[in-house]
């Protein structure tokens, strides 16, 4: 029951981390606001939390290894537009 549950919301992170990859390319304004900055911290904290739960269950079961890598390699890619989108700012804020 818990790997399922693990499976789906593994689904739905790595759904809203494209998401969010969408908007940070295409309309930023949405994520720049307080329910955007929200989401994104929040899925970034599930993504994590969902990928660490996922390391006890058997390294032989594929599908719960697939799954966890490329929840991981979402995450990480979350974290990483965040930093980008912080360097911006900086470097925008920064400009006379």
């Amino acid at each position: 029951m818990l790997k399922s549950t693990l499976i789906i919301m593994s689904i739905l992170l790595v759904t809203i981390h494209f998401a969010i990859l969408y908007f940070w390319m295409f309309d930023w304004q949405k994520l720049a606001t307080k329910t955007g900055f929200i989401s994104w911290f929040a899925s970034i904290l599930l993504g994590i939390f969902v990928y660490f739960t996922f390391q006890t269950f058997s390294r032989c079961d594929k599908a719960a290894v697939v799954i966890r890598n490329i929840l991981l390699c979402s995450t990480l890619l979350t974290i990483f537009l965040a930093c980008i989108a912080f360097i911006i700012e900086a470097i925008t804020k920064a400009m006379p």
